[in-house]
C-alpha cells in the first residue's frame, strides 16, 4: 500500500488551493437534489437522495455525500454522495460507504480525487456498486482492489421441479410478523434496515423443519423490458442451493412472475435454477478498499437497493 499512499499524497498538493470539500449532512439534502437535478450532463440516472440506514445516524461523522466548492466565487462544483451503514463482518461492527452520483463540472474534473482524501482519513470499507468504467484506472490507482460481481437472470419457472417430491416441501410467508419471528439476530438487523425501501421481503419455510428459514430481499425491475424480480439478499444460501429449482418455481408462481437475477461474488453462491441456455450472465466491477481485511460480498445498503 506504500506506493498508493504515496501517489495519494502527490495527488493532495495537486489540489488547487481554490479547491475545498465540504460534508453534507443530512440538513443539506435538499441543497445536494437540487444542484444535481439542476445539472443537464449527468451520466447517470438521477434519485433523490434521502437519509437512510439505521436510526441515529451521525451524519456529521458519515455524511450522506460531499459538495466540492470553488472558494473562488462560492459556487458547488461537484458532489460525491455516500450511502453509509454499519454492517456485522466476522463478529466485528465495521462501516462501510458506498459511493453513489459522483459529478463534476468539465473544468474541475481534472481534480475529482479530492473527494477521496476525507474518505481515506476514516477506518472504513469504501466501494462503489454502479462505477463507470472511465474511472476504474482512478480507482486502482488509489488502492482498490476491483473484484467482479456477477449478475444472472432468466426463465425461473422449471417445469420438472413441479414434479419433484420437494416441490411440496417449502411454504413461502410475506407476513412480516412471521418473517421477523423466524430470523436470527442478524437478519434481523438488516430486515430492520430495509423494510421501509422498496423492497420485497419473504421467508422460504422447510415444512419438515430440517433447514432452517431462508430469508429473501428482492426488488422487481425492468431489464431488457421485461419485469425481473432481482434477489439482493439471500440467508443460509448454502442450505437451499440444491432445491433452488422447486425454491424458484414457487417464487416465480407465488409472485406471478417468470424471471428471477441474482447478484452474486462466488460461482458457489449462484442458485442453479435451470439450464444455461435459459439464463443470462454479465461481469460487474465493483471497486472496493477494505478494511482491516473485511470486505463486502452483497449489494445490501447500496443505491442498488435504495434507489428505484
Amino acid at each position: 500500500m506504500i506506493l498508493k499512499e504515496n501517489y495519494l499524497d502527490k495527488l493532495k498538493k495537486r489540489i488547487p488551493k481554490n479547491i475545498v470539500i465540504e460534508k453534507v449532512s443530512d440538513k443539506e439534502i435538499h441543497l445536494a437534489n437540487e444542484y444535481l437535478e439542476s445539472r443537464k450532463e449527468l451520466e447517470f440516472s438521477f434519485s433523490p437522495l434521502k437519509s437512510h440506514f439505521g436510526n441515529n445516524w451521525n451524519y456529521e461523522e458519515y455524511p450522506l455525500g460531499y459538495f466540492m466548492r470553488n472558494t473562488d466565487n462560492n459556487a458547488i462544483v461537484g458532489f460525491l454522495g455516500t450511502i453509509c451503514s454499519k454492517r456485522q463482518i466476522n463478529n466485528n461492527e465495521v462501516v462501510c460507504c458506498n459511493l453513489v452520483h459522483w459529478y463534476v463540472e468539465k473544468e474541475f474534473r481534472l481534480f475529482a480525487y479530492a473527494f477521496f482524501v476525507p474518505l481515506f482519513e476514516k477506518k472504513i470499507i469504501v466501494y462503489a456498486t454502479t462505477p463507470r468504467t472511465s474511472i476504474i484506472g482512478l480507482y486502482k490507482k488509489l488502492g482498490f482492489e476491483v473484484k467482479t460481481m456477477k449478475y444472472t437472470a432468466g426463465l425461473s419457472i422449471n417445469i420438472l421441479s413441479l414434479f419433484s417430491k420437494n416441490y411440496g416441501r417449502f411454504l413461502i410467508s410475506t407476513n412480516n410478523q412471521e418473517i421477523e419471528d423466524n430470523l436470527n439476530i442478524r437478519d434481523k438487523q438488516i430486515y430492520q434496515d430495509h423494510k421501509k425501501l422498496n423492497c420485497i421481503h419473504f421467508v422460504v419455510l422447510d415444512k419438515e423443519k430440517k433447514l432452517e428459514p431462508c430469508y429473501f430481499i428482492a426488488k422487481k425491475n425492468k431489464r431488457y423490458r421485461l419485469s425481473v424480480l432481482d434477489l439482493i439478499y439471500v440467508s443460509n444460501i448454502e442450505k437451499y442451493i440444491k432445491f433452488s429449482p422447486e425454491i424458484f418455481t414457487k417464487i416465480s408462481l407465488f409472485f406471478k412472475i417468470i424471471f428471477i437475477g441474482q447478484t452474486y461474488f462466488k460461482e458457489e453462491d449462484r442458485l442453479k435454477y435451470n439450464p444455461l441456455f435459459l439464463t443470462r450472465t454479465v461481469d460487474k466491477l465493483l471497486p472496493i478498499k477494505s478494511f482491516n481485511n473485511y470486505y463486502i460480498f452483497d449489494i445490501l445498503y447500496s443505491d442498488k437497493v435504495l434507489f428505484d
